[in-house]
């Protein structure tokens, strides 16, 4: 893990190199109104409790996810789910922190993300999501860069139960069909400009459109997946 003093300047999760650009930091209120899968610039607060991390191996690699529930201003409580291989540990309790986006090749915020989700009950579940392209900065005593990995994992982590590996795998199919059908939205106001009968189209009929256009999206970035192995 890398250190530094909070005043200092970040430095990217990938290439080291030094991040100038200031994030807005949003309040609880701000990240329960956006979508999901909309990125957080930066969010700060303490950690109230961190539970175990889960691990395993699924059709892309490994994969990590350990919960944490974080106070904000206020005193209102948020889960967070982290997908980085480093581990929070019962030490981080107490703490206060910040956690911040990265930036893309295209220089957009990644790495911190508004994550609503339904689990097997039926209930729906709101949180935030951090992967290892955001950082997580302790604010009480300078701030520490969590997501570089580690030499090597002192033990095997502990086997995945096939509920396990069904939730993991139907959470991602979730995240990309989202994706793909947010990218054939955007697609389909081409679509039905060139087309005459626009207006005759039933509700019905533009949504069956969509769905073709989700379905084939949804197929490429299945492939651009299994090729780079996110």
């Amino acid at each position: 893990m890398s250190i530094q003093n909070d005043n200092d300047e970040g430095h990217g999760p990938e290439n080291g190199t030094t991040t100038t650009m200031m994030m807005r930091t949003l309040k609880l209120e701000d990240i329960q109104a956006l979508a999901h899968g909309e990125s957080i610039p930066r969010f700060t607060g303490k950690i109230r409790k961190v539970w175990d991390q889960k691990s395993g191996e699924g059709e892309y690699g490994a994969w990590f996810l350990q919960n944490l529930i974080v106070a904000m201003e206020g005193g209102d409580e948020i889960q967070v789910t982290w997908t980085g291989e480093d581990a929070f540990d019962d030490s981080w309790e107490g703490k206060t922190v910040a956690f911040t986006c990265g930036e893309n090749k295209q220089g957009k915020p990644v790495g911190v993300m508004r994550d609503v989700r339904t689990g097997k009950d039926g209930k729906v579940y709101k949180g935030v999501k951090v992967t290892p392209a955001g950082t997580v900065h302790v604010l009480d005593h300078g701030s520490v860069t969590i997501n570089a990995p580690k030499a090597g994992r002192a033990e095997a982590p502990p086997a995945q139960s096939t509920e396990e590996k069904i939730a993991a795998a139907a959470e991602q199919a979730g995240d990309v069909f989202s994706a793909a059908w947010d990218a054939a939205g955007s697609a389909m106001s081409v679509i039905l400009f060139a087309k005459e009968n626009e207006e005759g189209l039933t509700v019905a009929e533009k949504l069956d459109l969509q769905l073709r256009i989700a379905q084939g999206f949804a197929i490429e970035i299945n492939k651009v997946l299994r090729k780079e192995r996110f």
